[in-house]
């Protein structure tokens, strides 16, 4: 059994965003009615897919991951499919014999996927015609996660070659001992299946490794039987860890953990092909980062400029720790980072409040404007991503417009948030959310949703937002929101009595 640690997993890929800098807020006009973008014809070809969450095992709460691909027709109907799950029982690779989908005008729909063992519900929300965000929607289970659309070209393993960066996280079991875990670092692949120059750092039960070499035995292969040409399934082994994956393109693999009872979920980037140094963090970042603490789920949002020399400014942040919100700058803030002079894009962050504390990280730079990042303080384990923040004004008129949003919370248990939103240029928005509440098991369909964001400043600092729901476990949200860009925005919970984070992601 694998018993889930109050966590909230910080992987993210989505977005959102609003209003005017100088504005300071306030009701605003309400925003029109999203325009008609979508149908089920929106969802055409063959998609890769990941998520973990919550399922009720043995009477209690158990972590679970599944990751696969299905096809869809255009039509509202799922043609083939396979998934990788590692669940109560153990772990199975699953052929879909069926489903069905629906897509509404505004990106939001339904999703029925059929296998052996029954058929499982999801809500999406698609952000283009290639992407989106997925949810499970079944009383006795809860999950969160992506899906993009797979390239078939790229289901060979020349495709997989080159540097890959990696986040993987989930909960590792050792005899009797169930703790949450992270691992990131990067690898080369030489397009044969092989792997070489692998180096990771994982974080079991906030007790962080530093860097380590991968254990001998890595490799990354796509399967030689029908489901690697056919679905772009493979199996690896990625810093000692036993795992499946599911090719999206030749830069970008999605990977469960095999190695029951442990479960683990993430992804890998291709890396840019540069020699990293000091001078490779230069410019404005956003981040988002979530997991766990002793007490219960953390959850940190927050934004730093770098000046490519060592030097950290310009710092802020919010921290949800199980409840307890933490804003910097609380009193006078000072950082500096390092780049390893290995040159494969590893290094540090730190930086100091002189009320609150020391803040430490790492992370893997995937190119000069994106890295995966791990905390690395005592007794946390939180991971997630880094990304350049726009330098373009941020103001309403740019970040007016239609978004998926993507939410995990947990209060009394997991809760996954996932719809649509309209915003208009005066911060105020409404939209429609799929609400799944683990802890009574009731799932909330179509809830009626408006709220604001009030930017302060020129927008790349802190900001003001919130959500009221007319229905769902928790009727009203308060955030702060971090702009990466007019596209994407992080958010993360501000109330006592939940941690909540996650994305807002433009829509075309």
């Amino acid at each position: 059994m694998n018993t889930r640690p109050k966590q909230l997993f910080g992987f993210v890929a989505l977005t959102f965003v609003f209003f005017a800098a100088g504005c300071g807020g306030g009701s605003g006009s309400t925003p029109p009615s999203p325009t008609a973008k979508f149908s089920d014809a929106s969802l055409s070809g063959q998609y890769a897919f990941s998520m973990a969450g919550n399922e009720v095992c043995a009477g209690t709460s158990s972590y679970f991951a599944r990751a696969g691909s299905f096809t869809a027709d255009g039509k509202g109907n799922i043609t083939a499919g396979l998934e990788d799950v590692n669940v109560c029982p153990g772990v199975a690779t699953l052929r879909f014999t069926g489903g069905k989908y629906s897509i509404g005008s505004d990106g939001r729909g339904s999703l029925k996927l059929t296998n052996s063992t029954g058929t499982t519900n999801y809500s999406i929300a698609l952000s283009s015609s290639t992407a989106g965000a997925i949810a499970q929607t079944d009383a006795g289970a809860t999950a969160s996660g992506s899906f993009q659309r797979q390239n078939r070209a790229a289901f060979l393993n020349t495709a997989i070659a080159g540097g890959y960066v990696f986040d993987l996280n989930g909960v590792d079991v050792s005899g009797t001992a169930v703790n949450p875990a992270s691992s990131i670092g990067r690898f080369d692949a030489d397009g044969a299946g092989a792997i070489f120059n692998g180096l990771f750092d994982s974080n079991i039960g906030g007790s962080p490794s530093g860097q380590q070499l991968f254990p001998a035995g890595a490799f990354c292969q796509l399967d030689t039987t029908p489901d690697g040409a056919n679905f772009g399934r493979g199996t690896a082994n990625i810093a000692g860890q036993a795992l499946a994956f599911y090719v999206v393109d030749a830069t970008r693999l999605k990977f469960i953990g095999t190695d029951f009872p442990s479960a683990w979920l993430g992804e890998a980037f291709s890396q840019q092909n540069v020699a990293f140094n000091t001078s490779s963090l230069n410019g404005s970042f956003a981040f988002l980062i979530g997991g766990s603490v002793s007490a219960g789920p953390i959850s940190t949002a927050g934004r730093f400029a770098a000046d490519g020399a060592g030097n950290l400014s310009n710092i802020a942040l919010d921290e949800n720790n199980s409840g307890s919100w933490t804003p910097l700058p609380s009193g006078s803030v000072t950082g500096a980072f390092t780049v390893d002079s290995n040159q494969f894009g590893g290094g540090t962050l730190t930086w100091t409040d002189t009320k609150v504390g020391t803040f430490s990280f790492i992370f893997y730079l995937i190119s000069p404007t994106q890295a995966v990042l791990q905390e690395t303080d005592s007794t946390i384990v939180s991971d997630g991503i880094l990304t350049a923040q726009t330098t373009t004004p941020i103001s309403g008129s740019t970040l007016a417009g239609d978004y998926v949003l993507g939410w995990t919370g947990f209060a009394n248990a997991e809760e996954d948030y996932i719809g649509q939103v309209t915003l208009g240029s005066s911060g105020s928005l409404r939209g429609l959310l799929d609400v799944n509440d683990f802890f009574t098991h009731t799932q909330f369909f179509d809830v009626s949703t408006t709220g604001n964001l009030s930017l302060s400043g020129d927008g790349t600092q802190f900001n003001d937002f919130s959500a009221n729901l007319n229905s769902g476990p928790a009727p009203a949200l308060h955030f702060t929101t971090y702009v990466a860009n007019p596209d994407t925005s992080f958010l993360v919970g501000v109330d006592s009595d939940r941690v909540i984070s996650g994305t807002l992601t433009r829509q075309p």
